[in-house]
């Protein structure tokens, strides 16, 4: 593999020096590629598609092709490639081998496709460009509205019954292009819905957060200080001021639905006793003599 690796790396470089811009684009596209070694999570038809669009904006040819490939191939993929490199002596050959030996089987596509669904945190492209991919390997000619049915039940939740339902107007059999468009302006729609909501709710904390905590917490314990030990109580020398007996002993003051002092008539605090509705029309309003007034009643004083 060795010698073969070296062979490869200096095909490429003495046909492609004549172009130093060639020769800077397929260093950095060699460097890029990503190796191929036969693991699961890795795709053939990528690393195949990978390999042929570098020939073709390199313009290397077939046997440059199959050089730049087995440079790439690691782990199990290049074992399996020295155990049958007589065989595998063509871009052709090989490419062909490759989709033979290490693409999944029918069965683990139609799996995989039917159990593939938009991941957290996952980009919709990068869903949308997976589904295609696995629909390709179930079927290559596989009809449009099945693989929009795929894309669209595997889209996350928030966006699955928005997309759906502008599906739905559309006139004709929707193509994978279109929906990837309406999923994309749901999503923008969503994310500007998001920002807007989240903006509203910082809008409306209100402005002396801190010092209304603050007061919350001095009113549920006035006994404590700010470090949660009790505070001293000491003497003032200046004088407090006290409530007026009469104004704090009156009901007048004990709720906010007793606004007034006892009528003199009826005995009730909703209502001033000049305004009572069993005051008398003359004479005394607290017991109906017609020799005095309420202030000289003698009830009143009792």
């Amino acid at each position: 593999m060795t010698t073969e690796s070296t062979t490869a790396s200096s095909s490429v470089t003495t046909t492609t020096t004549s172009d130093p811009f060639l020769v800077s684009l397929q260093a950095t596209a060699l460097k890029e590629l990503q190796k191929f070694t036969g693991d699961p999570t890795q795709k053939v038809t990528h690393f195949i598609n990978a390999i042929e669009q570098l020939g073709t904006f390199t313009s290397l040819n077939d046997s440059m092709l199959h050089a730049v490939a087995t440079l790439k191939l690691g782990g199990s993929a290049f074992n399996w490639y020295d155990n049958n490199k007589e065989s595998l002596n063509s871009w052709f050959s090989l490419k062909t081998s490759l989709l033979e030996r290490f693409k999944p089987s029918l069965s683990a596509a139609k799996t995989q496709l039917k159990e593939r669904h938009q991941q957290p945190g996952e980009s919709l492209l990068g869903y949308y460009d997976d589904v295609i991919d696995l629909c390709k390997q179930v079927d290559s000619a596989m009809p449009l509205h099945m693989i929009v049915d795929y894309l669209q039940d595997g889209v996350r939740d928030e966006l699955k019954i928005h997309v759906k339902r502008r599906m739905k107007t559309l006139p004709v059999d929707p193509s994978p292009a279109q929906f990837l468009k309406i999923a994309r302006d749901e999503e923008e729609l969503q994310k500007e819905f998001s920002y807007s909501s989240s903006s509203n709710t910082t809008a409306t904390q209100p402005y002396f957060a801190h010092l209304t905590a603050a007061t919350s917490a001095a009113i549920a314990h006035p006994d404590r200080s700010n470090n949660g030990s009790r505070s001293t109580t000491f003497q003032s020398s200046r004088p407090t001021h006290t409530l007026n007996p009469l104004m704090s002993s009156s009901p007048r003051f004990a709720t906010p639905y007793n606004r007034y002092r006892p009528c003199l008539i009826c005995n009730q605090s909703n209502h001033r006793t000049i305004n009572c509705f069993h005051k008398q029309p003359s004479g005394c309003y607290k017991c109906g003599a017609p020799d005095h007034v309420v202030h000289q009643c003698p009830q009143v004083f009792q």
